[in-house]
């Protein structure tokens, strides 16, 4: 497995795109609740105290001249175009999360690029080639442990961590690059003076439990070194799809929204449970005359909740159906869908944090009793519609 890793990917972009910003401090910034925040930093504005997740307002104050950009969605796509092409050539499958993170599985290869180590070299050279950026890179056996290593040597270079040897290496690692240990947790490791990850690995099941929580049994498998998952994803070419078919056709609005509602949670959950988020949408509505209108949005981040999907999926409905004419169906493709890959170090707004584990929470439910146990409110105006949902 080989891991590659772009520190402040959307920063890095920048740079390749403006050579002038070359050892300037800039961030790029975006806003959330009506306050902007840092969203990625140069590395002249990380030595000058500017992090990721920091108020504009705030790294203003401890950078005169900081230089601020808006988010480039072309312009990372084009990157990512290029990583991909690069991950193509060398591996059979591959995972990318489209914000610096790579994962190459190039199992069976050693006889056309060489060694692992040997092929990772190929790969970094050939990544600042065509993309004009310098990762980091480890090989190791797991997805985990190859993670936890490029965060040694970051922001550039090439580890391997050899079979066997994972323990090992984690052993005298500083806990705050193990993948999952977010702020609480960090703060209950130091109450007990707990540092390095192999402290972590010493555990027993009971003591992990007793002071992690039900997180403890899989810290402590995962400060040894072990790690099962795979990779998750080759291109944007999965999807899921689902249609709401009326039994009468409608042309009441808010039964109409119902039905997008009920197909952004049925839809959503089976996402969420593969662990993936949603880059773009489409959507197809059909008439009781038998004419058929599509639309879709390429949307500027990966959706995860109903709310946000529902939302999207409703804007694209209003741009779409401009008949005055009943709906026979509706149908929504959930598309380019990626890894989530969320990493509790990384700064998420508040108010994002909270919908998600508020949309955790729902997930539990509707898995364990049934989709249908709980839903929106708004979904109880199609019940006497007769909706019949199924795969589009």
């Amino acid at each position: 497995m080989v891991h590659i890793n772009i520190i402040g990917f959307k920063a890095a972009v920048a740079a390749v795109k403006d050579k002038s910003l070359r050892f300037r401090p800039y961030v790029i910034a975006g806003a959330a609740g009506g306050r902007s925040f840092a969203l990625d930093c140069s590395r002249e504005a990380v030595r000058q105290g500017v992090v990721p997740g920091m108020v504009l307002a705030e790294a203003r104050r401890r950078v005169n001249d900081l230089i601020v950009l808006a988010p480039d969605i072309p312009a990372y796509q084009v990157v990512n175009d290029e990583l991909e092409k690069v991950a193509a050539r060398y591996a059979p499958v591959w995972e990318n999360d489209k914000a610096g993170n790579l994962f190459l599985d190039i199992t069976g290869t050693t006889g056309i690029f060489g060694p692992p180590a040997d092929c990772s070299s190929r790969i970094l050279r050939e990544i600042y080639e065509q993309a004009g950026i310098k990762p980091a890179a480890a090989v190791a056996s797991n997805k985990l442990v190859s993670k936890v290593a490029t965060r040694t040597i970051r922001p550039t270079g090439l580890i391997q961590v050899r079979d066997g040897t994972e323990a090992e290496f984690l052993s005298h690692q500083d806990i705050r690059i193990l993948p999952g240990m977010g702020t609480k947790l960090l703060r209950t490791a130091a109450i007990v003076g707990i540092r390095e990850i192999g402290e972590i690995a010493a555990l027993t099941v009971t003591q992990a439990l007793a002071l992690f929580g039900k997180q403890g049994h899989l810290l402590r498998s995962m400060a040894q070194g072990i790690d099962g998952s795979g990779i998750e994803r080759r291109n944007g070419n999965r999807r899921i799809t689902r249609q709401a078919d009326f039994e009468s056709d409608v042309i009441d609005d808010t039964v109409v929204r119902g039905a997008i509602e009920a197909l952004a949670e049925h839809g959503g959950l089976q996402m969420r449970n593969e662990k993936l988020g949603m880059q773009n949408l489409s959507l197809v509505v059909a008439y009781a005359d038998g004419v058929r209108a599509e639309g879709r949005e390429k949307l500027k981040r990966p959706l995860i909740t109903d709310g946000e999907i529902t939302a999207a999926a409703y804007r694209v409905f209003k741009k779409t159906a401009n008949r005055r004419i009943r709906i026979r169906s509706i149908g929504v493709s959930f598309e380019d869908l990626v890894p989530l890959g969320f990493q509790p170090d990384l700064f998420e707004p508040e108010t994002e944090t909270a919908n998600r584990k508020l949309q955790e929470a729902v997930d539990k439910i509707k898995n364990r009793y049934g989709a249908g146990k709980i839903t929106r409110g708004i979904n109880l105006a199609i019940s006497n519609e007769q909706l019949a949902m199924s795969n589009w």
